[in-house]
């Protein structure tokens, strides 16, 4: 009886965690306007960082676009997929790798030179300048995007320490950092696992 009791307040525990860890992306109300030539093109594109965003209810250090072929509304509520793999509408997105070192090393917030700057490049280093490259008249931007590009393509991050977005099929891919889980969740986490695992022990026990 009390090993039945104790599987189900672990179980319990880790249902209330899990949902804790429920899937929602709360989008900001801000977007940089980005000059841009898209497939040869003069356009304005909204793009990265996308401020203030929440992902489970976590703040976000930044959020930026990694689909030109798909818009998202801001502000909105959607409810996402995501994964550690790349993975956007269940394709890999192109030069990932190149992307999670641009993340890693210049990600930023807001919608300043660096940002806007940043999602420039991460356009360009995903499909290429015949398809995509910034035409900002500021000197700075430029300057900056130019230097993205270049480091992009000599050097290499992981993308699994990125959260890749899938906002649904006719909605724009996005890519952030790993927001850490919020201290309860953790904490319900683990006291299911420790429960599972000091029921899993004594049982072991027993049948010994």
């Amino acid at each position: 009886m009390k090993r039945q009791i104790v599987t189900l307040l672990a179980g319990a525990m880790l249902m209330m965690a899990t949902s804790a860890m429920a899937l929602t992306l709360k989008i900001g109300g801000s977007t940089s306007g980005i000059p841009s030539i898209y497939n040869g093109s003069n356009t304005q594109l909204g793009g990265g960082s996308v401020d203030i965003s929440y992902l489970d209810g976590k703040k976000l250090d930044y959020l930026y676009c990694v689909d030109l072929l798909h818009t998202i509304n801001v502000p909105a509520d959607y409810s996402v997929s995501t994964n550690n793999l790349a993975l956007i509408h269940g394709v890999t997105v192109n030069n990932a790798d190149h992307i999670a070192y641009l993340l890693k090393t210049f990600g930023t917030g807001g919608q300043g030179s660096q940002a806007i700057a940043l999602q420039a490049a991460i356009w360009n280093v995903e499909y290429g300048y015949d398809i995509y490259h910034l035409n900002s008249s500021d000197s700075t931007i430029t300057t900056l995007y130019n230097s993205y590009v270049t480091a992009a393509f000599q050097n290499s991050g992981n993308v699994a320490d990125f959260i890749w977005i899938d906002t649904g099929v006719n909605s724009q891919g996005l890519v952030t950092n790993n927001p850490v889980p919020e201290p309860g969740t953790m904490m319900l986490l683990g006291i299911g696992l420790g429960g599972l695992a000091l029921f899993g022990k004594r049982r072991m026990n027993i049948e010994a």
